[in-house]
């Protein structure tokens, strides 16, 4: 695997995803989300939002666009455009500071790491169909919220600078820690199955590929970017069907 292309024209890119058919989204902190087909190198739309916008997710039912916002003015919001498209709406709470990053699992559900009004780590929960968050607090102390995603079973969470990936319930119970050796900056990774793709923005610029759920020492380092910060995988419709994390673990034990 090797870097084939560029994708230029942004302030600060911080948050990268894509959905089923291969579209891939661009969070540019300034604004606004820039989409891609796959393959493509103009975009095919833009999404206008306010704040400083930051991670994004897809809902794989409906096909509806998240992204969260690090605006201290806005205070903890998630914008979502439906079937990533139009308008967004806004989703807010006041005792909430930041959004971080965020995953929907599989029913919908929209899972959001960030920070209460003050600086703790929260993780929140938007139900789907509904029209606020729940907040719980995770049984292990995080200290600077990552990436998110959804492994069919578990959030997975990265703890940014900790090298430190938590797997939890829904309800924030850390049922695995997972480490990830030479990985202490992963921040907005990707899961692609039984496997972890972490951008390390500050080891070199370097995207390493660990074995997930099992962590330990990467299985390939790319060392093509600068300071790479959130990864996605773009895969044509009905190219892309990964196992879950649990059975292909448990397939190599």
């Amino acid at each position: 695997m090797k870097a084939v292309g560029k994708l230029t024209g942004f302030g600060s890119v911080a948050g990268v995803c894509s959905n089923k058919g291969g579209d891939v989204f661009v969070v540019d902190e300034a604004g606004p989300v820039v989409v891609y087909a796959h393959g493509g190198t103009q975009p095919i739309r833009k999404l206008q939002i306010r704040g400083a916008p930051y991670g994004c997710a897809v809902d794989p039912v409906t096909g509806d666009l998240a992204v969260t916002n690090l605006s201290a003015v806005l205070y903890g919001t998630v914008t979502i455009y439906a079937h990533a498209k139009g308008k967004g709406k806004i989703y807010e709470d006041y005792k909430v500071g930041t959004t971080d990053f965020c995953a929907y699992d599989g029913k919908g559900n929209l899972f959001i790491d960030g920070s209460n009004l003050s600086a703790q780590f929260v993780l929140l929960e938007l139900p789907k169909g509904g029209h606020g968050f729940h907040t719980y607090s995770l049984t292990r102390s995080v200290k600077n919220a990552g990436g998110v995603q959804w492994d069919g079973k578990y959030v997975a969470i990265s703890d940014r600078g900790a090298g430190v990936i938590y797997r939890t319930t829904t309800t924030g119970k850390v049922a695995q820690v997972i480490r990830l050796k030479g990985g202490p900056q992963v921040d907005g990774f990707w899961l692609a199955g039984a496997t972890l793709i972490g951008p390390n923005a500050q080891s070199g610029g370097a995207v390493a590929f660990w074995h997930y759920p099992a962590g330990g020492a990467p299985i390939k380092t790319m060392r093509e970017f600068l300071e790479p910060y959130a990864a996605t995988i773009s895969a044509s419709a009905g190219t892309l069907r990964p196992e879950s994390a649990d059975s292909a673990d448990s397939s190599r034990n």
